[in-house]
Order: structure tokens, then C-alpha cells, then sequence
């Protein structure tokens, strides 16, 4: 498919979205994750460090839910945190 009939499928599809397009849809970034016991969890302080499942250089995944829809990388702006996505994940769409 050549990118022009890719666009336009794309287009296509964001308009038979239209009447959602206004809806908050809450994100969220994760950076990585962790299992801890119970006993761990208890003695958390506030020097505490924990180490998550990822390297530094792995990047994070845009959640939408519980969908990874994204991935990116953190980046400033200004004096906020912000992430700058690298890769959209495509849907797999089932055949139905």
C-alpha cells in the first residue's frame, strides 16, 4: 500500500470517529514495573529505591487504559517532563 492510500484509509478512519473526537481519553506513562512482597512494600521509606524492570534506555509505553497504543522517550519542556513518541503500536485487528 503506498503511502497516499495509507493516509487516506487513516483519514477515512479518524472521520468515522468524528462524533468521539472531543472525548477525554486519560493517558498514562509508564516507565516500568515492579513485584515486591508484602514485608518489601512495609519497610518502604522515603530514601527508599526501587528498581524497576526496565534500563534507562528503554524508553516508555503510552497507555491509554490499559492499551499500550505507544512508545516514546521522556524529554523536557521547559521546567515540565514531557514524551516524545517514537512508535505508535498498531492494532491487531481480528477478522470478523
Amino acid at each position: 500500500m503506498t503511502e497516499e492510500l495509507l493516509r487516506a484509509a487513516n483519514e477515512s478512519e479518524i472521520d468515522s470517529w468524528r462524533y468521539f473526537n472531543d472525548l477525554p481519553v486519560p493517558l498514562s506513562i509508564e516507565i516500568g514495573r515492579a513485584t515486591l512482597t508484602a514485608r518489601a512494600i512495609l519497610e518502604l521509606e522515603p530514601s527508599s529505591v526501587i528498581q524497576l524492570s526496565r534500563s534507562t534506555g528503554d524508553g516508555v509505553d503510552v497507555l491509554a487504559g490499559d492499551r499500550r497504543i505507544a512508545r516514546g522517550e521522556i524529554v523536557m519542556i521547559e521546567d515540565h517532563t514531557g514524551v516524545r513518541i517514537n512508535e505508535i503500536i498498531a492494532e491487531e485487528r481480528s477478522a470478523a
